[in-house]
């Protein structure tokens, strides 16, 4: 810190400084609001009260998981290993270091402060909370510990640490996800208080309607008006109290079966005046603790002693190196790698740019992040839909699977409408290349189509499963990917000739882009729906035929959908003509835009 400048060592001071009075009004609040109010609650209450004080230490505690993933060492093993010092200290030394961390430093002593007041307004069984308490943070430190030293063997390589870290971040996305997810789903009882709260305002609506008319006068309409409320407000408790009751039952399976549930159970047990549950609490706690250091410290001296991917110790290593012929070359084998295969009616050059940039995408980790999102998309909205009570009408559901489609594909613009901004240097090798400038532009349409159409027929088919469609219907939806996904192309390949920006290299963050840029493809958003909206014209004569009473002897939502698929392929076909030229004319300023900003 001393050389990092004085300016860090003032922030540093202070951050210290205002982590200790965090620490010290945790404590005392944990202490004074405990002994008010911890006396006067049931052990079921008192349960998910230790719930949800370890929900949210978990939470920050994932957090600061999150901002350092590979573990970073307190003292570094490499200028040990030269020195007649036991490596087991440093290891303990570098354990105890990882306990300086903001959640621990916060949520401890209120979490000690909780123990104190339970101690006072429950009696002394409530003592057992205290090893209970040292168990929980050991077993969340160890396993922390152990997780990050594994990572740090993974990520010696770069890619593999890029990935690690993209995956990682998605679970938590996913994890902080789910409260929504199930309350959007009704399954907390969200959707029984909005149809109550539904059914409290028509008739409380109707009510006002007869005062207005005349019908009632005010004493009546305040009579009415408090039995309304009353009932509803009777019906909300005993909702509210089934609901209490479920997520008691749900928290008591839970803490039994997940080890960082267990100091909630004995916390409970212990109200109750059984100390032993909590004893045993204690003593499985220390013991997962126990076996997650070990195991830890078995991977640390693997790792800095050149033996951890070998799977093997330092002695068998060094026995099967000498015991070992040398070995016998291989016959080559016949068949072809992925790069070497070539794709059915499209030229060499578009077949070897589409395989090639699509390998580029399956190994890229923001590629992975990127092509995750709908996924994430699919589980917020999709309880946001199921939500809702009624079903749909029919030519409504065709709608949902367009927009569904549309979702997927905006949610790869980043990767399709800047397409070179990418492969960064790599793009050298399109413009020193004698393929034709549409062939490339067509290989790198068709290396997202694998990934596009996936995610999309996975959607369509969810959206099938929850509200079903006609077969004809559900057939044309999915021709209908062809036409959208072309015309997308169409566009995408316009933007990222003419705005191509620069990324910086392992994220989606572009490098100093300009103004100019940043409007196109802000534009492209507004765009994309209105392109999009010409392909569902399929849809809307088939609409307007039925609006006029013309009979429909005939499926022309799906006919006309297949008509419009070919006629979209020889559109795209010129278009892929044009932007070839245009990509000729710019891979000059294409290639100084993307190499000269790269850091």
């Amino acid at each position: 810190m001393r050389r990092a400048g004085v300016g860090n060592i003032i922030v540093f001071a202070l951050f210290t400084v205002g982590a200790i009075a965090a620490a010290i009004a945790a404590f005392v609040l944990s202490v004074t609001v405990g002994r008010i109010l911890m006396g006067r609650i049931s052990p079921p209450i008192l349960m998910l009260v230790w719930d949800g004080v370890i929900a949210g230490f978990l939470f920050f505690w994932m957090i600061g998981l999150i901002a350092e993933l590979q573990r970073s060492e307190l003292l570094s093993f490499d200028k040990f290993l030269h020195l007649p010092i036991p490596l087991t200290g440093v290891f303990l030394m570098n354990y105890l270091g990882s306990f300086i961390s903001l959640s621990l430093i916060v949520f401890l002593p209120g979490m000690v402060g909780l123990s104190i007041a339970l101690v006072f307004a429950k009696g002394r069984a409530m003592y057992v909370l205290f090893p209970m308490l040292a168990g929980l943070i050991l077993v969340v430190t160890a396993l922390t510990y152990q997780f990050q030293g594994w990572l740090a063997a993974m990520m010696v390589n770069k890619r593999r640490r890029r990935t690690i870290i993209a995956f990682v971040t998605l679970i938590f996305v996913l994890i902080v996800q789910i409260p929504n997810f199930l309350n959007a789903t009704g399954y907390w009882g969200g959707r029984g208080n909005t149809d109550s709260s539904r059914q409290m305002r028509d008739e409380i609506r109707e009510i006002d309607r007869s005062l207005a008319a005349g019908q009632i006068d005010k004493d009546e309409y305040q009579r009415q008006y408090t039995g309304i409320t009353s009932k509803y407000r009777a019906e909300r408790r005993e909702r509210n109290r089934r609901e209490l009751e479920t997520a008691e039952r749900a928290a008591s399976v839970a803490n039994l079966v997940i080890p960082l549930g267990w100091p909630a159970f004995g916390a409970r047990r212990a109200a109750e005046g059984a100390v032993l549950p909590a004893l045993l609490v204690s003593a499985g706690l220390f013991l997962i603790a126990a076996a997650s250091l070990w195991r830890s410290y078995r991977t640390t001296m693997r790792l800095y002693t050149g033996h951890f991917n070998s799977g093997t110790t330092a002695a068998e290593a060094i026995a099967v190196k000498v015991d070992t012929a040398p070995a016998q070359p291989q016959a080559v084998q016949s068949s072809l790698t992925l790069l070497e295969k070539r794709l059915p009616w499209i030229s060499d050059h578009a077949s070897a740019v589409a395989l090639t940039c699509f390998r580029s995408l399956t190994r890229a980790p923001e590629a992975k992040m990127l092509l995750l999102s709908p996924i994430i998309m699919v589980v917020v909205f999709g309880g946001m839909i199921m939500r809702r009570n009624s079903a749909p009408p029919e030519f409504v559901r065709p709608l949902l699977a367009a927009g569904a489609i549309s979702m997927v594909l905006l949610s790869v613009s980043q990767i399709a409408a800047n397409q070179f901004g990418f492969d960064r240097s790599g793009f050298r090798v399109f413009v020193l290349a004698s393929a034709a400038r549409k062939d490339i532009l067509l290989g790198k349409n068709l290396s997202l189509v694998p990934l596009v159409f996936a995610l999309c027929g996975v959607v369509l088919v969810l959206i099938e499963v929850i509200y079903p469609m006609r077969a004809d219907h559900f057939v044309a939806t999915l021709l209908q990917i062809v036409p959208m996904y072309l015309v997308y192309c169409i566009v995408a390949n316009t933007l990222s000739t003419y705005a191509p920006m620069p990324m910086a290299s392992g994220s989606l963050k572009p490098v100093q882009p300009k103004g100019m840029m940043i409007l196109l493809h802000f534009a492209f958003i507004f765009v994309l729906p209105v392109a999009m909206a010409f392909t569902m014209l399929p849809l809307g004569i088939e609409l307007l035929l039925e609006w006029l009473g013309w009979s429909r002897p005939f499926p022309i939502y799906l006919v006309f959908a297949l008509m419009e698929g070919v006629g979209v392929v020889f559109l795209y076909d010129l278009a892929l003509r044009w932007q070839g030229d245009i990509l000729q004319k710019r891979e000059q300023r294409i290639l100084e835009i993307v190499t000269s900003k790269i850091e």
